[in-house]
């Protein structure tokens, strides 16, 4: 049994597939990310370590120089750069695409414990190198402005406990990075001629605090059933503890650390300053989990603000500075708006040309079948919902009912010779297996190099041919199964009853047919009767649409609008 005749003889069986297929593509439908584009991970690590103090030579020669040594010997390396600045080094390691980034991690973290026994002291010099992998992912969704007037001393702190803390319990939060505002911290003001004069240095200080700002486990007491852990704590709980560490005895008397110097209850260095709508502010940077719904996270994070606002004192305002949800909300809403159209247009014309309202309807039913197991196949590869996707359900949506129509004009054609519905939906689709099936096939042999690419061009054309393809399949198997069986359900021999508009559309458009094929017929009979003008034309406009090509600009990505303006100075 073929599929035409499992599609007419079982129609039961083939309505429950085609509802269970409903099912899971609405399911799936709920449970797809929805993002901007496809995740992108480039096949590049950077290795970053800071040196404290150093000077940009220093650096180069006792940080990079030791890391590029070894990690040279990375496999699956194509190209190392480095830049060594004051404090500072980074290595960006990149890879051939399809190389295993997390291997490659291993190997990397596998070098830099090997170099270690090379660099700087760890952790009294520099601190431990550590490397970041950057994906799409990475990138903030959501940035919060954050402004007050009496209370923005408090407002780092603030923020802090009540408000990130908060957010990074949400599902699908990843990160919350808190920029700008005063960080509270202890600060030391040393009087160099009063530590010179006892005979004190840096390292002195430096050591006197590491030692006393300690809670040390003493061990415990077991009395009965019950043991009893006990410590003893001895880290400063205010900055007068710190005004009384000893630093050492000089003639007979102790000497303290208030001897020499200030203490500050005060906040860090400012090294960026945060200003919204002309008021002294910070910002929350919010970076989502990997694989998960952008637009559904960024909801669910500012619902949670509205909810914490009532917790902050009335004078902190909080306000959106940059929301990648809208974004893509936007561009999904446009997109979705052209293949609805463009699903109409489809419509309109199917049944311009076809004039019967039950045909048409049979094809029509083929798009949104073949689109609902495209769905399918989104979430069962662990793909999202983005520009791509619904890009390339686009351009599907106007092939995936050319085996429809072909295969529901020749059972009606069966049908006006005087065979019963079953026999004209089996030997019809029958007929046109094949060629359908040939059709639908060089149609994806289109397509099939795209996912032979490498690249970021790769991961974005990939996803569209593969789309397109599944798509094209699943037409071809709703139009062999589920189209055949709706025919010899819905058409017969009987005319259909029309309107008396609908009846005049019939004849008014039967007369441009008759006069469309007739112009076709003289045009093609002057064709064949010129032949090499024809191919001297054809040929000529060719060669000249390579010529233009010249004139054609080239970009990786096309111009985006989003209405943001950033200005960036250097003084």
């Amino acid at each position: 049994m073929n599929l035409p005749e499992f599609g007419v003889k079982r129609p039961t069986t083939s309505l429950m597939i085609f509802l269970a297929i409903i099912i899971i593509a609405l399911y799936s439908i709920t449970r797809l990310g929805v993002d901007m584009l496809p995740e992108i991970e480039p096949p590049s690590i950077t290795v970053i370590s800071t040196y404290g103090g150093a000077s940009a030579e220093d650096v180069e020669v006792k940080v990079t120089e030791v890391l590029e040594n070894q990690l040279a010997t990375t496999p699956g390396l194509e190209k190392i750069t480095s830049r060594s600045t004051e404090g500072f080094s980074r290595i960006t390691l990149k890879f051939k695409w399809g190389t295993n980034i997390d291997e490659a991690s291993n190997d990397i973290r596998d070098r830099i414990d090997l170099a270690k026994r090379f660099l700087p002291d760890i952790p009294d010099e520099m601190e431990n190198p550590f490397i970041f992998k950057f994906n799409t992912s990475n990138i903030p969704i959501l940035f919060m402005g954050v402004t007050a007037k009496e209370s923005y001393t408090d407002l780092h702190d603030l923020i802090d406990k009540r408000i990130a803390d908060n957010l990074r319990q949400l599902a699908g939060v990843g990160t919350v990075q808190l920029i700008g505002g005063l960080e509270r911290q202890i600060n030391i003001w040393i009087d160099r001629e009063r530590l010179e004069g006892y005979g004190f240095s840096i390292l002195d200080i430096k050591n006197a605090l590491k030692k006393e700002n300690i809670t040390q486990p003493v061990g415990s007491i077991k009395t009965g059933l019950t043991d009893y852990l006990l410590r003893l704590p001895g880290e400063f709980s205010s900055p007068e503890d710190i005004d009384l560490v000893i630093l050492g005895k000089r003639e007979g008397k102790f000497v303290y650390l208030r001897d020499i110097a200030r203490i500050e209850d005060s906040f860090k260095e400012r090294l960026m300053n945060v200003r919204i709508d002309k008021k002294q502010g910070m910002l929350l940077s919010i970076q989502k989990q990997t694989g998960t719904n952008t637009v559904e996270v960024a909801e669910r994070i500012k619902k949670r603000l509205k909810e914490l606002e009532r917790n902050i004192p009335q004078d902190i305002r909080m306000h959106v500075i940059f929301d990648s949800s809208m974004d893509i909300v936007d561009s999904l809403d446009s997109l979705k708006s052209s293949l609805w159209l463009g699903i109409t247009l489809v419509l309109l014309v199917v049944w311009f040309f076809l004039r019967h309202f039950r045909p048409s309807l049979i094809v029509a039913l083929t798009i949104p079948f073949s689109l609902l197991i495209s769905f399918i196949y989104l979430f069962l590869s662990g793909k999202t919902m983005n520009t791509i996707s619904l890009s390339s359900l686009a351009i599907a949506a106007g092939m995936v009912v050319d085996n429809a129509i072909v295969v529901v004009d020749n059972v009606v054609r069966h049908l006006e010779r005087g065979q019963r519905p079953q026999e004209a939906a089996i030997f019809g689709t029958s007929e046109m297996f094949l060629a359908v099936s040939a059709s639908t096939l060089t149609t994806i042999v289109v397509f099939m190099p795209m996912l032979f690419i490498s690249g970021v061009v790769g991961i974005m054309f990939g996803e569209l041919a593969m789309i397109v393809t599944v798509t094209l399949l699943a037409s071809l198997f709703t139009a062999t199964t589920f189209s055949p069986m709706l025919c010899a359900k819905w058409l017969g021999a009987k005319r259909e009853a029309r309107w008396a508009w609908i009846e005049g559309f019939y004849e008014t458009s039967e007369r441009w047919f008759t006069s469309w094929e007739e112009g076709y017929s003289r045009a093609l009979e002057w064709c064949l009767g010129h032949k090499r003008t024809v191919l001297y034309g054809f040929s000529a406009a060719f060669i000249l649409s390579l010529l233009l090509m010249r004139f054609v600009g080239s970009e990786f990505m096309p111009e985006e609008d989003t209405g943001d303006i950033r200005i960036t100075a250097e003084l």
